[in-house]
């Protein structure tokens, strides 16, 4: 994992979900760009300060733990990713892409992983991008597996079923990790009330991530006249 761009859609995504492994891959000396297309103002904010501002700290704070070695922000509206913004988001991802040449591109599975709608928009336009101008490397999705899901509850309006351990392809311990994943957690002390959830599930415990890789090749049509099973959108 030489050099890796990580797209999420909300300061603390990168640290609620797979803060481990981009801390992992960060010690072995990874290149890690992160993406950040908003900057998380419509979520909680206990201070006075604009939470965007207070968000963005929050992010740079948690980044530095993990080992990110850049962060940059895109300044498109927390939660209002519209298929208008995932086209201009898949373009300007396009271009990061190509001038990074990154040999992972890792975001969100394309149900979002809570089912929160930004996240379903940064999957699919992180999706699309990387189908049309990566020349090489793999795409990792993050996923929770069905043990995590079926023990969530009531936590958002919409939370989907997590994965079979058939249909996972990568499973990564970070017990190595730990330490750093957890504080790069609390780094976003305005969110508060997701931490407590989070890691109050049994299978978080576990400290494994979990992830569907998709090459190139799964993705991009086959040659005309063959048929094909887009395997990536189950």
């Amino acid at each position: 994992m030489a050099k890796v761009l990580a797209v999420f859609a909300h300061p603390d995504d990168e640290s609620f979900g797979p803060g481990g492994t981009l801390a992992l891959w960060a010690q072995a000396n990874a290149e890690i760009h992160l993406v950040c297309v908003t900057r998380g103002e419509v979520g909680c904010n206990t201070t006075d300060e604009p939470t965007a501002e207070v968000r963005e700290r929050e992010l740079r704070a948690a980044a530095d733990i993990l080992g990110i070695s850049s962060v940059e922000f895109l300044n498109f509206v927390d939660g209002d990713l519209s298929n208008r913004s995932m086209i201009a988001l898949a373009d300007i991802l396009g271009k990061k892409i190509e001038s990074f040449e990154p040999d992972t591109v890792l975001t969100f599975g394309l149900n979002g992983v809570s089912g929160h709608l930004d996240h379903m928009a940064v999957a699919s336009a992180t999706t699309q991008a990387f189908k049309r101008t990566a020349k090489e490397g793999e795409i990792y999705y993050y996923v929770l597996p069905k043990r995590y899901t079926d023990a969530v509850g009531d936590y958002f309006v919409y939370f989907p079923d997590g994965y079979e351990e058939d249909q996972i392809d990568v499973e990564i311990d970070v017990s190595l990790a730990w330490e750093e994943r957890m504080q790069a957690m609390h780094c976003h002390k305005s969110q508060l009330d997701d931490i407590l959830e989070i890691t109050k599930n049994p299978a978080f415990q576990e400290k494994k991530e979990h992830f569907i890789v998709r090459t190139l090749a799964d993705l991009r049509p086959p040659a005309s006249g063959t048929n094909h099973d887009d395997t990536a959108a189950q």
